[in-house]
This record gives structure tokens, sequence and C-alpha cells, in this order.
């Protein structure tokens, strides 16, 4: 299996801060797909390093998201 280069920072943005259960959480969407991670984190930078963390661990590379977005383009 080739190692290939995951999502990056730029692919992501922060959505929407919120307070559950007394902790402060952000959604980050992964732009032009569908894609929402929720994190537990103490700002939007933290919250951006922790979604790439997640990612990274589903193996979420730039060629997947490629596939995608035109993916989604198409429905």
């Amino acid at each position: 299996m080739v190692n290939a280069p995951v999502v990056s920072k730029k692919d992501l943005v922060v959505v929407e801060k919120y307070f559950f259960l007394g902790a402060e959480r952000y959604r980050v969407s992964v732009t032009g797909t569908n894609i929402i991670v929720n994190v537990r984190a103490g700002s939007e930078e933290e919250a951006i390093e922790k979604a790439l963390e997640i990612l990274g661990k589903i193996r979420l590379t730039d060629q997947a998201l490629e596939k995608l977005r035109k993916t989604s383009k198409n429905q």
C-alpha cells in the first residue's frame, strides 16, 4: 500500500462552535463533501488538528477526497 498524502488543513473549515455537557466542541467540514467531524477542543486551531488526526486514521487521502468531490458534483 502506497502512503498517499492525507487531507490537509486547507481542505477543512470550522462550521460551528457549540457547548455540550460543559465541553467546548466544534464541527469541522471537509470542503466539497458532506463529511463533518465533531471534536472537543479549546480553539479552532486545535479542532482542525484533531479533525486532521481523525481523518488520517480513516485514511482519507487527497486522491479519495477528489473522488468524493466528483461524485457529489454528479449527483
